[in-house]
Protein backbone atom coordinates (compact mmCIF):
# COMPACT_ATOMS: atom_id res chain seq x y z
CA UNK A 1 0.00 0.00 0.00
CA UNK A 2 1.52 3.58 -1.46
CA UNK A 3 2.65 5.84 1.84
CA UNK A 4 0.19 8.44 0.82
CA UNK A 5 -2.94 6.13 0.74
CA UNK A 6 -2.01 5.11 4.16
CA UNK A 7 -1.79 8.15 5.63
CA UNK A 8 -4.89 9.09 4.37
CA UNK A 9 -6.78 6.63 5.61
CA UNK A 10 -5.05 7.48 9.16
CA UNK A 11 -6.17 10.74 8.69
CA UNK A 12 -9.21 10.05 7.96
CA UNK A 13 -9.79 7.71 10.82
CA UNK A 14 -8.24 9.79 13.26
CA UNK A 15 -11.21 12.79 12.05
CA UNK A 16 -13.43 9.76 13.19
CA UNK A 17 -12.57 8.68 16.44
CA UNK A 18 -11.89 12.52 17.46
CA UNK A 19 -15.70 12.69 16.96
CA UNK A 20 -16.66 10.97 19.92
CA UNK A 21 -16.04 11.47 23.81
CA UNK A 22 -14.26 8.14 23.30
CA UNK A 23 -11.32 9.57 21.40
CA UNK A 24 -10.22 11.42 24.69
CA UNK A 25 -10.46 8.88 27.06
CA UNK A 26 -8.55 6.22 24.64
CA UNK A 27 -5.82 9.13 24.79
CA UNK A 28 -5.45 9.43 27.87
CA UNK A 29 -5.04 5.38 27.89
CA UNK A 30 -2.24 5.41 24.89
CA UNK A 31 -0.69 8.48 26.93
CA UNK A 32 -0.03 6.06 30.04
CA UNK A 33 0.64 3.10 27.85
CA UNK A 34 3.31 5.39 25.52
CA UNK A 35 4.97 6.23 28.87
CA UNK A 36 6.01 2.34 29.48
CA UNK A 37 7.31 2.77 25.62
CA UNK A 38 4.45 0.30 24.26
CA UNK A 39 4.22 1.51 20.98
CA UNK A 40 1.94 -0.44 19.02
CA UNK A 41 -1.84 -0.96 21.18
CA UNK A 42 -3.78 -2.70 18.79
CA UNK A 43 -7.76 -2.22 18.96
CA UNK A 44 -10.58 -4.81 17.78
CA UNK A 45 -13.37 -2.60 16.64
CA UNK A 46 -16.56 -4.23 17.31
CA UNK A 47 -17.33 -8.20 16.91
CA UNK A 48 -16.08 -7.94 13.28
CA UNK A 49 -13.16 -10.26 12.09
CA UNK A 50 -12.30 -8.52 9.23
CA UNK A 51 -10.38 -5.68 10.51
CA UNK A 52 -8.14 -4.98 12.81
CA UNK A 53 -6.90 -1.54 13.46
CA UNK A 54 -3.45 0.13 15.13
CA UNK A 55 -5.43 3.96 16.16
CA UNK A 56 -2.77 7.16 16.53
CA UNK A 57 -3.62 9.68 18.62
CA UNK A 58 -1.53 13.08 18.91
CA UNK A 59 -2.56 14.57 22.29
CA UNK A 60 -0.83 17.56 23.38
CA UNK A 61 -0.90 17.73 27.30
CA UNK A 62 -0.76 21.44 29.00
CA UNK A 63 0.60 20.91 32.68
CA UNK A 64 -0.15 23.19 35.42
CA UNK A 65 1.85 22.61 38.96
CA UNK A 66 -0.13 22.74 41.84
CA UNK A 67 1.33 23.31 45.28
CA UNK A 68 3.96 26.07 44.65
CA UNK A 69 5.64 27.73 47.65
CA UNK A 70 2.23 30.32 48.70
CA UNK A 71 3.99 32.06 51.62
CA UNK A 72 4.56 35.24 50.71
CA UNK A 73 2.68 34.51 47.24
CA UNK A 74 -0.81 32.94 47.25
CA UNK A 75 -1.58 33.23 43.26
CA UNK A 76 1.46 31.01 42.71
CA UNK A 77 -0.30 28.27 44.01
CA UNK A 78 -0.79 27.54 40.47
CA UNK A 79 2.02 27.74 38.07
CA UNK A 80 1.75 29.01 35.58
CA UNK A 81 -1.93 30.78 36.61
CA UNK A 82 -3.44 31.31 32.97
CA UNK A 83 -3.01 28.56 29.62
CA UNK A 84 -4.16 28.32 26.53
CA UNK A 85 -5.45 24.77 24.98
CA UNK A 86 -7.15 23.77 21.84
CA UNK A 87 -9.50 21.60 20.93
CA UNK A 88 -8.71 17.48 21.91
CA UNK A 89 -5.71 19.14 24.12
CA UNK A 90 -5.88 17.99 27.70
CA UNK A 91 -5.08 20.59 30.81
CA UNK A 92 -2.97 18.41 33.47
CA UNK A 93 -3.05 19.59 36.71
CA UNK A 94 0.10 18.27 38.80
CA UNK A 95 -0.18 18.51 42.92
CA UNK A 96 3.78 18.80 44.11
CA UNK A 97 2.90 20.38 47.55
CA UNK A 98 0.60 20.90 50.30
CA UNK A 99 -3.27 20.55 50.28
CA UNK A 100 -5.13 21.76 47.81
CA UNK A 101 -7.90 21.70 45.14
CA UNK A 102 -8.79 22.63 41.57
CA UNK A 103 -12.29 23.85 41.66
CA UNK A 104 -13.94 25.42 38.29
CA UNK A 105 -16.25 28.23 39.36
CA UNK A 106 -17.10 31.30 37.54
CA UNK A 107 -15.91 34.99 37.00
CA UNK A 108 -18.63 36.44 39.33
CA UNK A 109 -18.57 34.15 42.09
CA UNK A 110 -14.43 33.30 42.20
CA UNK A 111 -14.22 30.73 45.65
CA UNK A 112 -17.60 28.91 44.81
CA UNK A 113 -17.82 26.24 42.71
CA UNK A 114 -19.72 26.57 39.48
CA UNK A 115 -21.96 24.10 40.06
CA UNK A 116 -23.02 25.91 43.60
CA UNK A 117 -22.79 29.52 41.74
CA UNK A 118 -25.11 27.94 38.71
CA UNK A 119 -26.61 24.18 38.90
CA UNK A 120 -26.42 24.30 35.21
CA UNK A 121 -22.27 23.85 34.93
CA UNK A 122 -21.04 20.52 35.73
CA UNK A 123 -17.90 21.78 36.68
CA UNK A 124 -14.35 19.78 37.47
CA UNK A 125 -13.30 19.74 40.98
CA UNK A 126 -10.45 17.88 42.42
CA UNK A 127 -11.64 17.59 45.60
CA UNK A 128 -8.51 18.01 48.33
CA UNK A 129 -5.75 16.64 47.34
CA UNK A 130 -2.86 16.33 50.43
CA UNK A 131 0.58 15.50 48.66
CA UNK A 132 2.18 15.24 52.42
CA UNK A 133 0.12 12.10 53.12
CA UNK A 134 1.45 10.19 50.05
CA UNK A 135 -1.67 8.83 49.40
CA UNK A 136 -3.77 11.58 47.64
CA UNK A 137 -4.11 11.39 43.65
CA UNK A 138 -1.84 13.74 42.34
CA UNK A 139 -3.02 14.39 39.38
CA UNK A 140 -6.31 15.81 37.89
CA UNK A 141 -6.73 15.66 34.11
CA UNK A 142 -9.56 18.45 31.95
CA UNK A 143 -9.78 17.26 28.29
CA UNK A 144 -10.93 19.93 26.41
CA UNK A 145 -13.76 18.71 24.26
CA UNK A 146 -16.26 20.55 21.66
CA UNK A 147 -18.81 21.68 24.54
CA UNK A 148 -15.52 23.91 26.33
CA UNK A 149 -13.14 24.58 23.16
CA UNK A 150 -14.70 28.11 23.47
CA UNK A 151 -15.37 28.80 26.94
CA UNK A 152 -13.29 30.14 29.24
CA UNK A 153 -12.73 28.14 32.19
CA UNK A 154 -11.76 29.80 35.74
CA UNK A 155 -10.62 27.60 38.41
CA UNK A 156 -9.69 28.14 42.35
CA UNK A 157 -7.73 26.38 45.13
CA UNK A 158 -9.63 26.17 48.25
CA UNK A 159 -7.36 26.33 50.32
CA UNK A 160 -5.32 30.31 48.62
CA UNK A 161 -8.51 31.52 47.00
CA UNK A 162 -9.06 34.55 49.22
CA UNK A 163 -5.36 35.51 48.74
CA UNK A 164 -5.54 35.16 45.10
CA UNK A 165 -5.08 31.36 44.62
CA UNK A 166 -6.76 31.57 41.17
CA UNK A 167 -6.46 30.91 37.53
CA UNK A 168 -7.64 30.39 34.31
CA UNK A 169 -7.72 28.51 31.22
CA UNK A 170 -8.17 30.21 27.92
CA UNK A 171 -9.11 33.52 28.86
CA UNK A 172 -10.58 35.69 26.57
CA UNK A 173 -8.36 38.52 25.67
CA UNK A 174 -11.13 40.81 24.16
CA UNK A 175 -13.55 40.31 27.62
CA UNK A 176 -13.55 42.92 29.76
CA UNK A 177 -13.12 39.45 32.20
CA UNK A 178 -9.26 39.22 33.10
CA UNK A 179 -7.54 37.10 35.42
CA UNK A 180 -6.76 40.39 37.23
CA UNK A 181 -10.19 41.34 37.85
CA UNK A 182 -10.80 37.62 38.62
CA UNK A 183 -7.70 37.65 41.15
CA UNK A 184 -9.26 40.79 42.82
CA UNK A 185 -12.59 39.34 43.30
CA UNK A 186 -11.02 36.71 44.76
CA UNK A 187 -9.40 38.65 47.21
CA UNK A 188 -12.30 41.03 47.61
CA UNK A 189 -15.69 38.90 48.34
CA UNK A 190 -13.36 36.23 49.86
CA UNK A 191 -10.07 37.43 51.68
CA UNK A 192 -9.58 38.53 55.31
CA UNK A 193 -10.84 41.27 55.18
CA UNK A 194 -14.26 39.65 54.61
CA UNK A 195 -16.14 38.68 57.69
CA UNK A 196 -18.75 36.49 55.61
CA UNK A 197 -15.53 33.85 54.64
CA UNK A 198 -16.66 30.77 55.49
CA UNK A 199 -13.93 28.63 57.54
CA UNK A 200 -13.76 26.25 54.48
CA UNK A 201 -12.57 29.45 52.31
CA UNK A 202 -10.17 30.22 54.84
CA UNK A 203 -7.13 29.08 54.18
CA UNK A 204 -5.39 25.94 56.31
CA UNK A 205 -2.63 25.31 57.86
CA UNK A 206 -0.76 22.56 55.94
CA UNK A 207 2.89 21.04 55.86
CA UNK A 208 4.65 21.30 52.92
CA UNK A 209 8.27 19.15 52.00
CA UNK A 210 11.18 21.49 52.36
CA UNK A 211 12.96 19.50 49.71
CA UNK A 212 12.72 20.78 46.21
CA UNK A 213 13.25 17.38 44.76
CA UNK A 214 9.64 16.95 44.58
CA UNK A 215 9.73 19.81 41.94
CA UNK A 216 10.65 20.28 38.42
CA UNK A 217 11.71 23.10 39.04
CA UNK A 218 9.76 24.74 35.66
CA UNK A 219 7.68 27.85 36.24
CA UNK A 220 6.03 27.75 32.87
CA UNK A 221 3.37 25.13 31.07
CA UNK A 222 5.29 21.99 29.95
CA UNK A 223 3.81 20.76 26.23
CA UNK A 224 4.21 17.54 26.12
CA UNK A 225 3.21 15.90 22.77
CA UNK A 226 2.63 12.33 22.45
CA UNK A 227 2.87 10.67 19.05
CA UNK A 228 2.15 6.90 18.13
CA UNK A 229 2.64 5.98 14.88
CA UNK A 230 -0.42 4.93 13.05
CA UNK A 231 -1.26 1.70 10.32
CA UNK A 232 -4.52 -0.18 9.57
CA UNK A 233 -3.59 -3.92 8.90
CA UNK A 234 -6.42 -5.64 7.28
CA UNK A 235 -7.01 -9.39 8.23
CA UNK A 236 -8.82 -11.37 5.40
CA UNK A 237 -10.12 -14.56 6.80
CA UNK A 238 -9.89 -17.42 4.19
CA UNK A 239 -11.83 -20.07 2.86
CA UNK A 240 -14.60 -18.61 4.98
CA UNK A 241 -17.37 -19.39 2.23
CA UNK A 242 -15.89 -22.53 1.72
Amino acid sequence: MHTYSLLSMVLLLDIIVQSTQAAHYARLLIRELTRYQRLCVPFLLGLSPFWLLYVTVLAENIVVTVGHNTTNNASAVFQPQSVTAKLNDIVVFNFTEGNHTVTQSLFYAPCIPANGANNTVNGFDSGFRDTVNGTAITILTVPITTDIENQTLWFFDYNTCGEGGVGVINVNESSSETLEGFERNAVRLNGTASSSTSSSMSRTSTSTSASSTGDSGSNDAQRTVAFVGAAMIPVILLSVFL
